[in-house]
């Protein structure tokens, strides 16, 4: 009875059961190949971040090693505001011009390195037994140099972080002057509407006063500026005291 009914149904179904079951097959072997892929991804995303905080580790222990944890982490400070100054839209919309503090980096690095290079030395000259007056006075030489040294990197940090602490209010003055504009938009346009109702004419728009909020951009933008022409003169003294024949 079953084999009847089977070869009873028409060969026009059992092609179209073929092709739906062919489809079926198609579509669950494409489901796990994407699923595959997508596994892939997931892993390969995964291993690239370790890989990243790995590298950032050992980049990290290195600035510690060559320049000493304090002086690294000033360094990384400045270091982490360079980057904040670059993704901030005052930076992307041209508002801070350009200014390269890579050379500024440098030179933070190279002040930390060398005072923590001075301070290994004295650490162990100050440890030997029955000091001499010749120790007494090169330790105090190399202890001052290692002063201005750390003096120098550090304010220079300073400087960038508090123009990444500029650029970061230039970003708020601008999302303000943006909910400014639009209400003061939204504030002329239900004047105009409240007065057509009570008057029953058309009210002019009112002029436009000009917007206190493009004046705090103005000015954080000014004050930005100062502070890279602060780097900057300090990029020119440096450079002048390290040249052959500076007193």
């Amino acid at each position: 009875m079953i084999l009847w009914l089977i070869a009873s149904i028409p060969k026009e179904i059992w092609i179209v059961l073929g092709i739906t079951a062919a489809v079926g097959v198609v579509a669950f072997a494409v489901e796990k190949a994407l699923e595959a892929r997508e596994r892939r991804r997931l892993a390969a995303e995964q291993r690239k971040r370790a890989e990243r905080a790995a590298r950032a580790e050992r980049e990290r222990a290195e600035r510690i090693a060559t320049l000493g944890r304090r002086n690294a982490a000033l360094l990384e400070g400045a270091m982490a505001a360079v980057g904040r100054i670059a993704a901030s839209e005052a930076a992307r919309n041209g508002w801070l011009g350009e200014f390269d503090f890579s050379g500024d980096l440098q030179e933070i690095t190279e002040h930390f390195r060398r005072a923590h290079d001075l301070r290994k030395v004295t650490d162990k000259l100050s440890r030997l037994d029955k000091p001499s007056a010749d120790d007494r006075r090169i330790l105090a030489e190399a202890n001052r140099t290692i002063a201005e040294l750390e003096r120098v990197g550090a304010e220079r940090a300073a400087l960038i972080e508090r123009c990444a602490l500029e650029a970061q209010r230039i970003d708020e003055s601008l999302r303000q002057q943006r909910i400014d504009a639009k209400t003061a938009e939204e504030r002329a346009k239900l004047h105009a509407e409240l007065s057509a109702l009570l008057y029953g004419i058309e009210a002019a728009p009112p002029a436009q006063a000009a917007s206190p909020g493009t004046d705090t951009v103005l000015a954080r933008v000014q004050a930005y500026r100062e502070l890279t022409e602060q780097i900057r003169v300090a990029r020119e003294t440096t450079r002048r005291e390290q040249s052959p024949g500076a007193g």
